[in-house]
């Protein structure tokens, strides 16, 4: 059975770090979000989460409440400032405190867009990102790199000079990709994103190349024969990301602005659109003949029954729980 998109997202909940979940859907929180839920009779433990993991922004969710609950606009407007004020607006600043405070790569934060930063945090977020963090944000989900993509590409136009800084972040580099040293000039480096860029443009030199040339290098070089094929991906990724900052913006020659990218993104993972108003949508669409309905009810019922185990995992004060519970409610009643 596909996952529902409901447990997607709660999935997606649980890898947030602990104490962000706590701040959205711990006990108090839970009892702020109820105690909203009392005053306009409508069910926001799904909302949260949504707004949480990243599948609906601040700025949306009065258009959501609007649809989902047939509300009017300004009680929507009235709902949404209350969850912003008592839930979201702390925990936006606790995400702008870890950016500054910790050493985790901040573009992997799954809680809202990037946008909703100030422009000082964005250009702090870049540079921390190019001196230490380049190996995680690789491995960031392809959405949230077209943002990340988006925010630098802004930051340059309001800074003429922070292209060249980045640049020099990224030749000086130490973040290792591989656990195997390079050989170079016939001595042991250490196998760092520096080194590594050094020894493609030794062989290649320091002009714009092409997928050939990458293919080439990729296959061939033999650094790259002694290193495992996840590694070897991850050299492919900061090769690109080399040519696509340091030879921006003959790098995007015949590409659609709306495809420009300084972190190489793989588009195919980008077309998977929910419609966060379906609760349950499914991953894929699964078409069943109206002669026979029972397949649908089943399905459902296998939905019901996975979430009432889940229930178990829970406390009962808990946002995932709350969540759980309405969403059983809900699917009880179709």
């Amino acid at each position: 059975m596909k996952e529902s998109y409901f447990a997607e997202c709660l999935d997606k909940f649980h890898e947030l770090p602990d104490q962000l979940q706590n701040m959205i859907g711990g006990f108090d929180a839970c009892l702020k979000i109820k105690k909203i839920e009392e005053a306009y009779n409508v069910s926001l433990g799904f909302a949260a989460i949504l707004v949480a993991v990243g599948e609906l922004t601040i700025d949306d969710l009065p258009e959501y409440l609007r649809l989902k609950f047939g509300l009017d606009e300004a009680k929507s407007e009235e709902i949404a400032g209350h969850l912003e004020e008592e839930i979201f607006i702390p925990a936006l600043q606790f995400i702008g405190e870890q950016i500054i405070s910790e050493t985790e790569a901040a573009p992997l934060s799954p809680f809202g867009p990037i946008s909703q930063m100030s422009e000082a945090d964005k250009k702090e977020l870049i540079l921390k990102t190019f001196e230490s963090e380049i190996i995680p944000a690789l491995s960031a989900e392809p959405s949230k790199l077209q943002d990340f993509n988006v925010v630098i590409f802004q930051a340059f136009s309001l800074d003429d000079g922070l292209e060249d800084k980045i640049e020099s972040l990224l030749y000086n580099n130490q973040e290792k990709i591989s656990e195997h040293r390079l050989i170079m000039d016939g001595h042991p480096a250490s196998p760092s994103i520096a080194n590594w860029l050094k020894d493609f443009i030794k062989k290649y030199g320091s002009d714009l190349f092409n997928e050939v040339a990458l293919a080439e290098y990729l296959s061939s070089a033999p650094n790259i024969k002694v290193i495992t094929p996840a590694e070897k991906e991850l050299v492919r990724k900061v090769l690109k990301l080399y040519r696509n900052l340091v030879f921006f913006p003959d790098s995007m020659h015949g590409v659609p602005v709306e495809q420009w990218e300084i972190f190489p993104i793989d588009r195919t993972k980008l077309n998977a659109i929910h419609d966060v108003l379906s609760d349950n949508q499914p991953t894929a669409t699964v078409v069943v003949p109206e002669a026979n309905p029972e397949p649908e009810l089943t399905e459902r019922q296998k939905i019901i029954f996975d979430l009432q185990k889940n229930l178990t995992k829970y406390s009962t004060s808990s946002l995932e729980y709350k969540a759980i519970r309405q969403e059983i409610n809900r699917l009880s009643h179709k």
